[in-house]
């Protein structure tokens, strides 16, 4: 049981004791009112009988039936009676009054319903509700979390793995699996899971948003190309929400690169309106417009000198890729890439906007990190064999004046 399920249960159980006292609170008062009432009729009782034998004493005192000494004597006896029964101990503990015992199926009832009520509410809302995605939350919100971190992303894939291998129909566990493989640069395997999710979604949005990073996957997986096949995943997607913006993304990228500025500052305002206070959004449509008007983009720059260690021994012939990425958002393209060979390095390389080979660039992004990639398969997607680097994250309008990595790692 992770944390956020135990806090819900938490709540859950503050909120049925708060339930609990506007029940027993009543029925406290109710009975301890019936034990004041009892005490006080039986009080009362006791002293009209006082009075009534008092006045009987009086009538046989005054008919020559005793003389005074007997009559003191039976005087006192009556006084000393009341005095006794006035002040009585308290009842028993158990013992219940008689106002109360009447009332006792009225009272029953409500304490019958109150245990029976939380039992019926989580037979309820197991059988219709969505239990079993609360108890996901928390992995759900480590996923957002472990953007960037590779280490996270693959622990994330072995409990959401495990939780579809239970339950095949609970489309989130799928998408934020697709997140996390995304991340470990899998996505082919992202890809699968993103659609297992489209398929399940409900709401034409969710379901838009799925078919967006199937969209988007699939686009990596075809090297960056709008191809048949990612062009009809973008039209079922569009057909559900005209707005998705992993599928404005994509058709910005394509309008840019086939140098249709016009198109793609009218899909760049069109996320501007989803999100207004994008800072990205401005400055992509203030370098189109200067693109446009035939004058020079402007954007942040990644100076990078690149080196291979001394102790690899490498192919002259293998590809290397220099990749800008995002530090804030999972399983998105580069911002900027470049690719060089084995026989290149050591290079110096500058990454900027115009270098971006997906919808996103640097100008979209606040924090970014840069890796190097050599690859034994000639594929920009990280596999077994191959050799990287990456640095720490750092922003975009302030980098370090020079990022000097030097390749070592390897990919087990």
């Amino acid at each position: 049981m992770n944390e956020f399920t135990v806090a819900f249960w938490l709540v859950c159980l503050a909120l049925l004791a708060l339930a609990a006292s506007f029940i027993a609170v009543p029925i406290w008062r109710t009975r301890r009112g019936a034990w004041e009432v009892d005490e006080t009729v039986r009080i009362q009782a006791n002293v009209a009988l006082f009075r009534e034998r008092k006045h009987q004493l009086e009538m046989e005192f005054a008919a020559g039936e005793f003389d005074r000494e007997q009559f003191d004597t039976l005087l006192l006896e009556l006084q000393t009676s009341l005095l006794t029964d006035v002040n009585e101990e308290e009842p028993k503990a158990g013992a219940v009054p008689e106002a109360f015992s009447r009332s006792a199926p009225a009272v029953l009832a409500p304490l019958i319903l109150m245990a029976l009520l939380p039992l019926a509410a989580w037979l309820m809302y197991r059988q219709w509700g969505q239990l079993d995605d609360v108890e996901l939350m928390d992995q759900f919100q480590r996923s957002v979390a472990a953007s960037g971190d590779p280490e996270a992303a693959g622990e994330l894939v072995l409990s959401l793995g495990q939780a579809v291998r239970d339950d095949p129909e609970r489309p989130w566990a799928w998408y934020f699996l697709g997140e996390n493989l995304s991340t470990l640069g899998m996505f082919d395997v992202a890809n699968s899971a993103f659609r297992q999710a489209a398929g399940q979604m409900i709401e034409d949005e969710e379901k838009a948003l799925a078919l967006g990073r199937v969209a988007l996957t699939a686009y990596i997986l075809a090297q960056f190309e709008i191809t048949p096949a990612v062009q009809g995943i973008i039209d079922e997607a569009l057909a559900f929400n005209p707005d998705e913006p992993n599928i404005l993304q994509l058709l910005t990228s394509e309008a840019e690169e086939n140098g249709d500025y016009d198109a793609a500052i009218g899909y760049w305002r069109r996320l501007s309106q989803l999100n207004p206070d994008s800072q990205s959004a401005r400055e992509n449509i203030a370098n189109l417009q200067r693109l446009r008007d035939g004058g020079e983009a402007v954007g942040p720059t990644i100076e990078v000198a690149v080196a291979i260690a001394e102790e690899l021994q490498l192919d002259s012939r293998l590809r290397v890729f220099v990749a800008a990425r995002n530090a804030e958002v999972q399983g998105m393209p580069p911002l900027a890439v470049a690719d060089l060979a084995v026989a290149d390095l050591p290079a110096r390389i500058r990454l900027d906007d115009s270098m971006a080979v997906g919808p996103f660039n640097l100008s979209s992004a606040s924090r970014a990190f840069v890796g190097v990639l050599v690859s034994q398969s000639g594929s920009a997607n990280r596999g077994a064999g191959d050799y990287f680097v990456e640095s720490e994250p750092f922003p975009v309008e302030n980098p370090p004046p020079l990022l000097e990595l030097v390749v070592s790692e390897l990919v087990p």
